[in-house]
């Protein structure tokens, strides 16, 4: 069915044994699905007797007929060649020469049907509302938590809250990257508003609508619409009787407008006496303890999720996946971990500079 997360498994094994072989699959990106590498495993049974499994994620984007295609290398090295080329561990392959053989394009043909329903997601989803408070005076906030956790397929386009008119909304999301594995992708994700507005209003209702594919059933999450109660302050008690003139001045015209100056006043004020406490700069060690500690390529790529954004780690994101999803090689994991932390330590102390002027 459409969106539904499919399993593809792939398993190549040499009969030629005089020489060591290595398998490469790589699959060819269409508009018409998503697909994704989850596991790629070597086995050497003998010396010159090798077999590689391949495991993918494929997410269809298409109804009808879909041809998923990859691919295929094998890489041929002798005996010779592969002496000369290891100086420690076998496990490093990479500069081994080898004659490099392109196979016919293995395709798999899928018939993907359409749902039934119009759908969010596809898979088994969880879906809470949190909000700390119902009734409020004007202009203060309502602070409002989504948290949506699952597997499967959820539409990039979800999101349980764009706008509610004459209410001003500020967002922010926090998000584990979806990992990819055989029933689909593993989400947590949680978005989190904050809503401010003169006037009482209602947040709307949400719902996610979902298949599972498991039970072979539709399903539907729905939060129910919350009404916020909206007091407005009383304009009296911002006037001091005893000091204010008596005057044909209309102050319940102006004193809306005076509020809100206020607040911005002292915002502002706030912001400048900020600037002029003394800034206490960290030591360039101290900037990323956690990814130092990092003691393998897994729990460095969860403590660099902070930094991805700020400090271009798009390659070094790269490089650890093939290192778990490849089998590299510790040295490769130190080399990779010395370079994150030698690009967030500059960028820290880039910024520690700045701030000292």
């Amino acid at each position: 069915m459409l969106y539904e997360p499919v399993d593809i498994s792939f398993s190549a094994r040499q009969k030629t044994q005089n020489e060591v072989m290595f398998f490469d699959l790589k699959p060819i990106a269409s508009d018409d699905y998503d697909i994704i590498s989850i596991k790629e495993k070597r086995h050497e049974f003998n010396y010159h007797d090798a077999k590689k499994d391949f495991e993918f994620l494929l997410i269809p984007k298409k109804v009808g007929k879909i041809h998923v295609a990859f691919s295929f290398r094998i890489r041929r090295a002798s005996d010779d060649a592969v002496a000369q080329a290891y100086t420690g561990s076998r496990d490093n392959v990479k500069s081994i020469p080898t004659i490099n053989i392109d196979i016919a394009q293995p395709t798999l043909t899928l018939t993907i049907t359409p749902a039934t329903k119009s759908l969010d997601g596809v898979g088994e989803f969880s879906l809470k509302m949190k909000i700390d408070k119902e009734s409020l005076s004007s202009y203060d906030k309502v602070n409002l938590l989504y948290t949506l956790e699952g597997r499967g397929y959820l539409k990039e386009s979800f999101e349980p809250l764009k706008s509610i008119e004459g209410v001003s909304l500020f967002r922010g999301i926090k998000e584990n990257p979806p990992r990819a594995t055989e029933s689909g992708y593993i989400y947590k994700k949680e978005w989190r508003y904050a809503l401010v507005s003169p006037h009482s209003y209602t947040i709307p209702a949400l719902s996610l609508k979902t298949y599972n594919f498991h039970t072979k059933e539709y399903k539907e999450y729905k939060i129910p619409e919350k009404k916020i109660s909206v007091v407005p302050l009383d304009k009296a008690t911002l006037l001091d009787d005893e000091e204010a003139p008596s005057s044909g001045i209309d102050f319940q015209k102006y004193l809306g407008w005076g509020y809100n100056l206020l607040l911005f006043i002292a915002g502002f004020i706030a912001a400048k006496l900020l600037e002029l406490l003394p800034k206490r700069e960290k030591k360039e060690a101290e900037c990323c303890p956690k990814v130092r500690a990092a003691s393998s390529p897994k729990e460095l790529l969860r403590e660099i999720t902070p930094y991805l954004t700020s400090h271009n780690l798009e390659d070094e994101v790269q490089r650890l996946e093939a290192l778990i999803y490849q089998e590299g090689s510790k040295e490769h994991f130190s080399q990779i971990k010395r370079e994150i932390v030698q690009r967030v330590s500059d960028t820290h102390a880039g910024h520690n500079h700045q701030s000292s002027h």
